[in-house]
C-alpha cells in the first residue's frame, strides 16, 4: 500500500510500555509504506535515523506545559504540514478540530474509572481525575474514539457510541512464531512479574507465587518496573530479583526463558502486556478481569483459588494457546487507515508533503 494522504500521530507522551510498542510499530509500517509525520517523546529521538521515511517532531516541552497546555506545539506543526488528513492522537485529548478526520486513542483507562482499583491520593483525586475530566470534556472534536477491549470502550460516555472503534493490540513475528515454534531458549526456574504500579497489585503477584514455590521451593521471582513503586514487605524477601527498568529486548529475553508469568492486575486497557506473558511462559497466572477474558475467548484456562487473595485468578499454559484472537500489526493499522479513509472528506486525500 502506498500512501498519499497526510497523517499526523502523536505519541508525544509515549516512551515506555504499551505507548511505545504500537508508536515503534506505527513508525515501521509507515516507514516501509511512503512515510507519516509523527510527535514523538525526546526518550524516542532514535526512531529519526531507525525509521527515516517517516518525519518526527520533538515534543520538548516543561512540565508545567504538559499539565496546561499539553498540545501547545501543534500550531507551530499546522504551520508546517497543512491540516493533516488524519490526526491520530494517543492518549493526548484532542482540544480542536486539528485534521480532516481526529481519531483519539484511550491509551489509559484510568482516567475515566478509578473506583475499588489501589492508587495513591494524589493519582486518584488530583492526576487521573483532571485529566478524565479533559479526556470526557474533548470527546466532542473525535471523529474516532477507538480503544484496546470492548470493556475500555465500554467506559466512554454513551453519547459517544457512534464514534467508537476497537483497534486491539497487534502481535510481532516473535510473539506469533512462539505459538507454533518450540522455544529455543532454556526455561529457568523463574517466575515473572512485569509493572509496578499499584494497580498491578503485586502483592497478590507474590501470593500466587508463595503458592507456587510450595511445589517449588527453588523457584525464583524476577520483578521488572518502578522501583519504588515496589512494597517496603517484598524488597529483602529472599527468592526476589527487582530489576527496575529494562530495555525491551531485555523484557523480551526474559520472558521467553521464564516457566511462570504472573499478573494480577486490577484494571487494564488491553492484555497487551499480559498476551506477551502468555506467549512465552510455559504457564501463566493472570486476573480474572474484562480485557483478559476477551483475549481468552474460546481458548481453555483454569480457575485457581487463592485464598489470600480473595478472587480466582485465571491459569493459562501456554500449550492450550491458538492464535485465534490474535492480529498483526500489519491488520491492526490497515483497519485503521480503512477506518479514517472511511470518513474522510471528498477534497482530502492530497498528496502528503516530503518526509
Amino acid at each position: 500500500m502506498q500512501l498519499k494522504y497526510n497523517y499526523l500521530f502523536n505519541f508525544a507522551v509515549s516512551y515506555v510500555g504499551g505507548g511505545l510498542k504500537r508508536l515503534y510499530e506505527y513508525a515501521k509500517w509507515f516507514n516501509e509504506h511512503g512515510g507519516a509525520y509523527f510527535v514523538i517523546h525526546p526518550h524516542c529521538e532514535n526512531f529519526i535515523s531507525e525509521f527515516p521515511n517517516n518525519r518526527y517532531f520533538l515534543a520538548t516541552q516543561p512540565r508545567y506545559q504538559r499539565i496546561f497546555n499539553d498540545c501547545g506545539y501543534l500550531d507551530e506543526i499546522g504551520r508546517v504540514i497543512g491540516k493533516p488528513d488524519l490526526y491520530f492522537s494517543y492518549g493526548i485529548p484532542i482540544y480542536s478540530k486539528f485534521g480532516h478526520v481526529n481519531w483519539f486513542h484511550l491509551s489509559n483507562v484510568l482516567p475515566l474509572y478509578t473506583r475499588d482499583i489501589p492508587l495513591s491520593f494524589f493519582d486518584r483525586y488530583l492526576r487521573l481525575s483532571y485529566l478524565g475530566w479533559k479526556i470526557k470534556r474533548n470527546f466532542k472534536h473525535a471523529d474516532v474514539i477507538s480503544a484496546e477491549s470492548n470493556y475500555s470502550l465500554s467506559l466512554v460516555t454513551a453519547g459517544e457510541a457512534g464514534k467508537l472503534f476497537l483497534s486491539v493490540n497487534g502481535s510481532n513475528n516473535d510473539e506469533l512464531s512462539n505459538l507454533t515454534d518450540l522455544p529455543t531458549v532454556a526455561k529457568e526456574n523463574l517466575a515473572l512479574i512485569i509493572g509496578t504500579q499499584k494497580y498491578k497489585a503485586l502483592m497478590d503477584s507474590y501470593y500466587v507465587f508463595e503458592m507456587l514455590r510450595k511445589n517449588n521451593d527453588q523457584l525464583q521471582l524476577v520483578i521488572i518496573g518502578d522501583t519504588k513503586s515496589i512494597p517496603d514487605d517484598l524488597r529483602n524477601r529472599k527468592n526476589i530479583l527487582i530489576k527496575g527498568f529494562v530495555k525491551r529486548d531485555e523484557v523480551l529475553e526474559n520472558l521467553r526463558k521464564t516457566k511462570y508469568y504472573i499478573s494480577t492486575t486490577r484494571i487494564e486497557n488491553s492484555s497487551n502486556a499480559t498476551a506477551e506473558g502468555v506467549l512465552f511462559a510455559d504457564e501463566s497466572y493472570i486476573s480474572d478481569i474484562a480485557p483478559h477474558r476477551e483475549w481468552l475467548t474460546n481458548m481453555p484456562f483454569d480457575l485457581v483459588n487463592i485464598p489470600s487473595i480473595g478472587k480466582p485468578v485465571l491459569h493459562v499454559r501456554r500449550g492450550d494457546i491458538s492464535g485465534i484472537n490474535l492480529k498483526t500489526w500489519d491488520a491492526v493499522i490497515v483497519d485503521m487507515i480503512n477506518k479514517a479513509h472511511s470518513l474522510m472528506p471528498a477534497n482530502s486525500g492530497h498528496p502528503a508533503r516530503s518526509c
